[in-house]
């Protein structure tokens, strides 16, 4: 039996309230077997008050480690969830990605480029598979798309929600699902100071542009064109990418083959911090760390 075992910050946050019922679900569906077996959180409940680890693990069926090791000894697979604060994953994985186990490192990998890159290092001197990724890159939409178009498209636009730190990763994992690796450079522009536009610049006339404004009334919504010509909007659909998501983290704890290269993950980070300093200097272009 694969047995899967939750780490976090503290699970009474979203993605651990739901990502065990998806999980299930998913088992169920491809009739694996295959369980969570243990939970464990550094803080015992979130700062401003909620469910406590205890309580949290008997109400989800989960059974309530009483260490870090305890998880990593007793599992097969690794979630590293904590997906409010990506600056706290690097403490947090750093045992489980010295365990040899496959880990899923749920959105943002990191808090920063370095921080990832120190991350992948740590993973890679363990023999670590390692996989990260945002809900987002999974809506059928986007896989469909890129079954039917073989080759890169020419430009993407997305369209987010939130905040830079927290949600600009969904997006840019859309992005780069389509557009794959390679840019070259991005500027930003003033549009206030909740409000985040970038142009992103793969070179040989392939672009991408995101917008991410605050919530409540920013939606997610992309769009593709493969020759710069013809488009296509994709739709985001929660009833479809959370299953998928699932069903990807449960083929990568099978297999051990992460289905997002490092140099994507990796690619995500560098936009992210150069966006930080982009927001500041509009109409600027600025280049890419190398990866």
């Amino acid at each position: 039996m694969l047995k899967i075992g939750f780490v976090d910050q503290y699970l009474d946050n979203w993605h651990c309230n739901y990502f065990p019922q998806f999980l299930r679900e998913a088992i169920a569906r491809r009739g694996l077997d295959a369980e969570i077996a243990l939970a464990w959180a550094a803080w015992d409940r979130p700062p401003e008050g909620g469910t406590d680890t205890e309580k949290w693990c008997r109400e989800k069926n989960i059974a309530c480690a009483s260490s870090l090791d305890e998880v990593i000894g007793k599992c097969d697979a690794l979630m590293v969830v904590a997906a409010d604060d990506a600056s706290y994953h690097e403490a947090l994985c750093r045992k489980p990605l010295s365990s040899g186990k496959p880990v899923f490192v749920d959105k943002t990998f990191a808090g920063d480029l370095s921080a990832g890159r120190r991350m992948f290092e740590l993973a890679e001197k363990h023999h670590t598979p390692v996989f990260s990724s945002s809900a987002q890159r999974y809506c059928q939409s986007v896989i469909d798309w890129k079954r039917a178009h073989p080759e890169k498209p020419a430009f993407v636009s997305t369209v987010g929600p939130h905040s830079l730190d927290r949600y600009a990763v969904h997006q840019l994992e859309v992005i780069s699902a389509l557009m794959g690796t390679g840019i070259k450079r991005l500027k930003a522009f003033s549009s206030g100071s909740m409000v985040t536009q970038l142009i992103l610049d793969y070179g040989n006339g392939r672009w991408a542009s995101f917008m991410q404004t605050p919530q409540p009334w920013a939606e997610f919504n992309f769009m593709v064109s493969e020759d710069g010509e013809n488009g296509a909007r994709l739709v985001s659909d929660d009833r479809n990418f959370y299953a998928n998501l699932m069903d990807a983290i449960l083929d990568f704890f099978l297999t051990g083959k992460p289905p997002v290269s490092k140099e994507e993950t990796l690619e995500i980070l560098s936009v992210i911090d150069a966006a930080r300093i982009a927001r500041k200097h509009p109409d600027t272009w600025f280049d890419l760390q190398g990866i």
